[in-house]
């Protein structure tokens, strides 16, 4: 059995952007922040982390339990009932103490004009106080009346960090309890990591245990049952199709030095060529008729480098709502960066992007769009 710990160089690196921003915002006292985030949990936890760290108290609200504190008992106790919007904003506004007040799925009632004028009085009135009003939410939904007294942060999935945490917290469990083996090397765990990389924490935790319980032990063998896990993501996602790394180089006939290529970059992909500061392949251009072993040798190439392959249809990008394809675009391209690293397959590109010289008569510009989308995220 062999040490499960890798990545030992990426023990202590700085705090996350979005975690120096949020802390930032909260010395500087503004007022109204909004949290895009599903993982109320994980989020939950940060929060009371940083309350702790400024000497706030922590306050919660959801539509089911109303207002209530967090972790703390206070001496002045909150009204009996404020699930009710716009009781809970009145509450909030006599705390009398420097809080942080989180707003769980709140995006709803900021359709209703009463609320989201209760909202922006209050905003004003926390200007000249110590707490900070935080809305958290899985998406972004800001009435206009909102828009310049609101502080947007996107709360990243979790890191490599996050889920190296994770995965020795799993560990150490199952070696006090002696319930399952572990089996893996410095290099497996970290393509463990990897491949859990685009899902949720709590998604994350479902996984490994998934992998353990299925044979008793956490192996290499388990990389490919946690990549698995990701096809879940992609298919709610409804424009990016998985499939799992099945072929084979040896399937494919010829393009001797593009086999050669690719075996000498598979190291690429590790920790030492992190250290080394070895660039992971950014992109390959395949061209050939049709039927000349395109599509296999990308679908070979996700088994041998070991990544899931998604594939990108561009028909699926286009459809009847105007403004929608380049949504949809940046909706797919958000999706496969956030399960990174994986192999995107871009099929038929030239047929999708085929009217772009024309698409200003054509189309209305929208395919001349959606083909500068793609090149700005190219480069």
């Amino acid at each position: 059995m062999s040490s499960p710990t890798p990545g030992s160089a990426n023990a202590h690196r700085p705090a996350e952007p979005w975690l120096e921003e949020l802390d930032i915002l909260v010395r500087a006292r503004y007022p109204l922040l909004y949290l895009v985030s599903w993982e109320e949990h994980r989020v939950d936890a940060i929060l009371a982390e940083l309350a702790r760290a400024h000497g706030k108290a922590l306050f919660q609200w959801s539509i089911t339990k109303g207002l209530r504190a967090s972790g703390t008992t206070r001496a002045a106790p909150l009204p009996d009932d404020t699930r009710n919007p716009l009781d809970a904003l009145a509450a909030i506004e006599k705390l009398g103490e420097p809080a942080l007040v989180v707003l769980k799925d709140f995006h709803p009632y900021l359709e209703e004009k009463g609320v989201v004028r209760a909202l922006r009085e209050l905003a004003h009135f926390l200007k000249s106080t110590f707490t900070t009003l935080i809305l958290l939410s899985p998406t972004l939904l800001i009435p206009v009346e909102l828009e310049k007294e609101v502080s947007v942060i996107d709360v990243p999935m979790p890191g490599y960090n996050d889920l190296l945490k994770l995965l020795r917290e799993i560990v150490a469990v199952v070696r006090r309890t002696n319930k399952a083996t572990i089996e893996l090397s410095r290099e497996h765990a970290d393509q463990l990591i990897k491949a859990a990389l685009g899902l949720t924490m709590s998604e994350a935790e479902n996984a490994f245990a998934k992998a353990i319980a299925h044979d008793g032990k956490l192996g290499p063998e388990d990389i490919k049952r946690i990549q698995d896990e990701k096809r879940q993501v992609i298919r709610k996602s409804g424009l990016l199709e998985y499939y799992p790394p099945e072929e084979s180089l040896g399937n494919v006939g010829g393009l001797e030095y593009l086999k050669a290529w690719l075996s000498q970059r598979t190291a690429a992909f590790g920790e030492r060529a992190r250290q080394f500061g070895l660039p992971e392949p950014r992109g390959l251009l395949l061209l050939g008729v049709q039927g000349c072993g395109k599509s296999l040798t990308a679908k070979a190439i996700s088994a041998h480098w070991n990544l899931p392959l998604l594939r990108l249809d561009m028909g699926r990008i286009f459809s009847g709502l105007i403004g929608s394809s380049e949504e949809n675009l940046r909706k797919a391209i958000r999706v496969a960066e956030g399960v990174a690293p994986v192999v995107l397959w871009v099929d038929e590109i030239e047929k999708g992007l085929s009217g772009v010289a024309s698409s200003s008569t054509a189309d209305s510009g929208v395919s001349a769009r959606v083909f500068g989308t793609l090149l700005t995220w190219l480069q």
